[in-house]
């Protein structure tokens, strides 16, 4: 495994967040300045710093991070929570708890609207620096620093596009005022696809050490197809893509751009570039990508005894499958406006319900081995399970059966859409190394006898470690997505069964509903399914018919565990059908910056938010 520590750049402090901050001089923050910083190489590391921090920025608050708030609204998962937890519910079921959601209600500093486009003016600020500034940098240095920073700008944009479709948007060292929403597919992909490429060509293998946090030629190019694969099927209604004939898209000039055209062709091409030579690929066991397979906990859990006999342990944060990845580091805290920014928040919303089942049962401890307790949102729907044929080893490796893989697990009083299937990749783990008397006030997690053996304190800047101690990695690209992307937009299934060959399942020829089950299973849970559904629908408005409405209304009538007794699921106002084809998976503008603008030619709501009640959630359903 390796250290605990927060990539370098994130984890900087010479640059402290609030400092960072002093150039965004308005609430309306598509409006930042840059005025003269930076202006010394220095300063071109600070803002590079800066500009990762806010991947840990945008960690603070799983319910406002488009990894998990993807998962939430997916048929992959339920909101869940406990009963008074009002947000998972509502964006569980395409809804929000006030018009406002993303802008303010989470808190000014963390919030998804204020941290995508404070990313963006940072990387804005790198990439139009004073030329005599970047003139003092050696190339290699400053082609990959550019490229680090067209890479973070348009992952940005990407996550704002995906979430809000038609934004605010600028390309220049400080938006324009007022800074009016554009096109998302006629402006703001382009650019975006022109960010992923334009890193792709100034980025070279070798350019950052593999799995440090940075980003690399390989995500770039992992990310580009993401990017255009989205942008074809959604906005262009491409259908199957590996039949699908493409015209070429017209992309801005921009530095590292070799050619300001894009085609389907271009693309094949990157990707195979990156399968072939970036250094990366799939880990020899599916089961190594998640933490329960480390060494303080694999030796005492029946899972994974057969890997410790072996030697054979977890692949570790920064691993060779992972091409692009938030990391954490030691410095969580809950002082501060994004101090728990710096652990992995998305392991404690996703870990088993806290609170006991009034006959003394709580989870999280010995009877739960080797799963923490935590918030219990994000639960497996039943329908993944019950899909997915067991056969297929990923089945057991990505989701825990409770009631039957644990010795006793409690459906609390507090549960709710739980039918006692938990994501097996976000779950924390515990560890048998210690007492588990001591349970009741927080379980011990692997980490700490990770940090103890490293030379560091237990849980530093934070009560427990319940809720503080949770490092493992949020990835956002894996290896097998390269080789999943290469055979639906080939048709090539040799990519396919590689990925189904690391788990001993059978060749199979190549069609879309071969690659779209692949793809469910590969990445279920992985915060990847809900946009690969919206890609292969195409954008309807209105169409209850799609594939995603109907594929989301298959949550209706799932079995749930309502604080201790079973029932089932139902959407708390019309049907998750209706509420996509009325939004096409988009989420509502903030209302506060809609107001700042008061004016619909410069920024307007999206399509089925109109504040009712078919979208609003002000208590959680009761089942």
């Amino acid at each position: 495994m390796k250290k605990i520590i927060a990539m370098a750049v994130a984890a900087s402090l010479a640059c402290s967040f609030s400092a960072c901050d002093d150039f965004l001089d308005s609430e309306n923050y598509t409006e930042a300045n840059s005025g003269n910083y930076p202006g010394s190489a220095s300063d071109l590391n600070k803002e590079l710093a800066a500009l990762y921090g806010c991947l840990n920025q945008i960690s603070n608050n799983p319910l406002n991070n488009p990894f998990f708030v993807n998962n939430l609204v997916s048929d992959d998962c339920n909101g869940a929570g406990g009963t008074g937890d009002v947000e998972s519910h509502a964006l569980g079921h395409l809804m929000v708890t006030n018009q406002d959601y993303f802008g303010t209600a989470s808190g000014a500093q963390i919030n998804a609207w204020h941290t995508i486009y404070v990313a963006i003016s940072r990387a804005n600020a790198i990439l139009f620096t004073d030329a005599s500034v970047m003139s003092g940098i050696e190339e290699s240095t400053r082609n990959q620093l550019i490229g680090e920073a067209y890479f973070m700008r348009g992952l940005f944009y990407l996550w704002g596009a995906q979430f809000w479709g038609d934004i605010p948007a600028y390309w220049a060292a400080a938006a324009p005022a007022p800074c009016p929403q554009v096109s998302a597919e006629n402006e703001i992909y382009p650019h975006i696809l022109a960010d992923f490429m334009s890193a792709y060509n100034l980025m070279s293998y070798g350019g950052t050490t593999l799995g440090d946090g940075h980003a690399t030629k390989a995500a770039a190019g992992g990310f580009l197809a993401r990017a255009y694969m989205f942008y074809e099927g959604f906005y262009k209604k491409a259908g199957e893509l590996a039949k699908a004939n493409l015209e070429a898209v017209s992309l801005p000039s921009q530095d590292g751009l070799l050619s300001t055209s894009l085609t389907k062709a271009d693309v094949v091409a990157v990707l195979e570039d990156v399968r072939d030579k970036s250094g990366n690929g799939l880990v020899e066991d599916y089961r190594l990508l998640w933490g329960y397979t480390n060494k303080f906990t694999a030796p005492d859990y029946d899972f994974t005894k057969d890997l410790a006999a072996a030697g054979t342990f977890w692949a570790g944060n920064g691993n060779i499958e992972q091409l692009f990845q938030i990391q954490y580091g030691n410095t969580a805290s809950w002082n501060g406006t994004i101090g728990m920014g710096f652990c992995n928040m998305a392991s404690l919303y996703s870990s088993l319900r806290c609170d006991d089942d009034g006959n003394g049962n709580i989870n999280g401890g010995e009877k739960t081995f080797p799963y923490a307790q935590g918030w219990g949102q994000g639960t497996i729907n039943a329908q993944l399970w019950d899909d997915w044929n067991s056969d297929d080893p990923r089945k057991a490796a990505s989701i825990i059966d409770c009631q039957n893989e644990l010795e006793h697990f409690a459906f609390t009083t507090s549960c709710t859409e739980d039918a006692g299937l938990y994501n097996k990749k976000l779950c924390e783990v515990t560890t048998k190394k210690s007492n588990f008397e001591s349970f009741t006030a927080g379980p011990y997690t692997f980490w700490d006898f990770y940090r103890k053996e490293n030379g560091g304190g237990a849980t530093p800047g934070t009560d427990n470690a319940m809720q503080g101690s949770h490092y493992t990695d949020l990835v956002l690209m894996r290896f097998a997505d390269i080789l999943l992307m290469h055979t639906e937009l080939t048709g090539d299934a040799s990519g396919m069964n590689k990925v189904r060959e690391r788990v001993g399942l059978p060749a199979i020829g190549y069609s879309w509903a071969n690659i779209q089950n692949e793809r469910r299973f590969e990445f279920a849970c992985e915060g990847l399914r809900f946009n690969d559904l919206r890609r292969w629908s195409g954008y309807t408005p209105g169409d209850q018919e799609s594939l995603a409405a109907k594929t989301l209304q298959r949550k209706d009538g799932t079995r749930v565990n309502y604080t201790g007794n079973w029932t089932t699921m139902h959407h708390a106002s019309c049907s998750w059908a209706k509420r996509y084809a009325d939004t096409q998976g988009f989420w509502p503008i903030p209302e506060s910056q809609i107001n700042i603008t008061a004016d619909e030619s410069v920024l307007k709501q999206n399509a089925g938010w109109n504040n009712g009640s078919e979208c609003i959630m002000t208590s959680a359903p009761i089942y």
